[in-house]
């Protein structure tokens, strides 16, 4: 048997948009004979946002928030709480006063979920057009990866992924999305285990548990740059 896992923003979905009916068509085909996971940073609501219910149902399990929460059939089945620094708040607060993003900035900038914060200097409830722009600015002057740089160096116990287009992810040590790897071996001691990202490589939000998968025995990673490649890859598997 093989377990196949998947990010979602990006691979299963265009980056916070919902997955295309022509997607979810032949993706619930797929998983009618397959052992499906989700492997997202975001949180249980936005997958129901982004994703078909008939979809999320067949998923053997949905690891939300960096692994931080799985559900299974609409229960949760474990979750981790995380009660973070008061300092963190005020640093992330900070950040947002004095950007230079010469933009319009948004509601929702610091989001908690289950087990992590993702802040976004932007703002989450930002329109797509403004996530975009703020993706070209960031490109060049790299404005995430300086908070990011502080942050580690002000809370070394934690875990600062830059994630997405527009956040990063603030986790404990030890619980990115790199434990779903030992999570789903432990669970599943023999079975061949397949991730599909958008951003495996170093750097990308996908990188963590893409490596924590190639330390172990009987995995794959895979690469895709559209939910096209993931179809396309599925196509062959069946």
């Amino acid at each position: 048997m093989t377990l196949y896992v998947f990010d979602m923003d990006g691979t299963l979905t265009p980056a916070r948009l919902p997955m295309t009916s022509e997607f979810a068509t032949e993706f619930s085909a797929f998983q009618k004979n397959h052992k499906t996971f989700i492997a997202t940073g975001s949180d249980f609501k936005k997958v129901e946002e982004q994703l078909q219910y008939s979809v999320i149902e067949d998923f053997t399990g949905v690891y939300c928030s960096m692994g931080n929460v799985l559900w299974s059939k609409g229960k949760i089945v474990y979750q981790k709480d995380f009660a973070p620094n008061p300092r963190l708040f005020d640093m992330l607060e900070n950040f947002r006063k004095i950007t230079n993003y010469p933009g319009d900035l948004f509601p929702n900038y610091i989001e908690q979920r289950i087990g992590m914060i993702n802040f976004s200097v932007l703002g989450r409830d930002c329109p797509y057009t403004e996530r975009e722009k703020y993706t070209a600015w960031d490109s060049v002057v790299h404005e995430r990866l300086k908070i990011q740089a502080v942050l580690q160096q002000n809370f070394p116990e934690y875990d600062i992924a830059v994630g997405g287009t527009i956040s990063m992810d603030i986790t404990p040590k030890g619980c990115g999305k790199g434990q779903i790897a030992a999570h789903l071996r432990k669970t599943y001691p023999d079975e061949k285990i397949i991730f599909f990202g958008d951003k495996t490589f170093a750097g990308g939000n996908d990188f963590e548990l893409a490596d924590a998968l190639n330390k172990l025995p009987n995995t794959q990673v895979v690469q895709v740059n559209e939910p096209s490649d993931v179809l396309k890859f599925l196509s062959k598997e069946v």
